[in-house]
């Protein structure tokens, strides 16, 4: 029996992490609970640190996902401070995640549009409609990093031999 089992996906962002929690059914999937965790420019960088770190542990607590997938995300070499940033906000991810025990994957985005479209360089409209479309969501998921984070759940599962579409 493989219902119940669930993934949270993560796109992770200091301005703005999405998360998308999916759950595996008797015949498909379910997207259970999604959305972004935003921050103010305003707080200091822990104050932004420590609001993903609480939100996101709060969605796991309350969802219990058994996987998090998380997007390899990568940086331009002229924005270093950028990637610090980015290695920070991972490194507040995989807390929560061993806080709650549990496991991490991470999928580099060229892998995850390749898997769901078949195309290594899709568009993001087209990832959101592939993942819109596998999870029978019918509203179109408005940001790009909630949309990522449902297809990063999504291709999580399968990878792990839970989820065929």
């Amino acid at each position: 029996m493989i219902s119940h089992i669930k993934a949270i996906g993560v796109d992770p962002g200091l301005a703005s992490t999405g998360f998308a929690v999916v759950e595996i059914l008797e015949r498909g999937g379910r997207a259970c609970h999604w959305g972004d965790i935003k921050t103010s420019p305003k707080l200091t960088f822990s104050e932004r640190l420590d609001s993903i770190y609480y939100q996101l542990s709060e969605v796991i607590s309350c969802w219990h996902p058994q996987l998090l997938v998380m997007e390899d995300v990568f940086v331009y070499k002229k924005y270093p401070k950028a990637a610090i940033q980015l290695g920070t906000v991972k490194g507040v991810v995989y807390l929560a995640a061993q806080h709650k025990k549990i496991n991490v994957c991470e999928i580099k985005p060229t892998e995850l549009k390749s898997a769901l479209t078949g195309n290594g360089r899709a568009s993001k409209k087209q990832v959101e409609k592939m993942t819109r479309k596998i999870l029978n969501v019918k509203e179109p998921i408005k940001s790009d990093h909630v949309s990522d984070a449902m297809a990063l759940a999504i291709i999580g599962l399968s990878r792990n031999g839970i989820f065929r579409w």
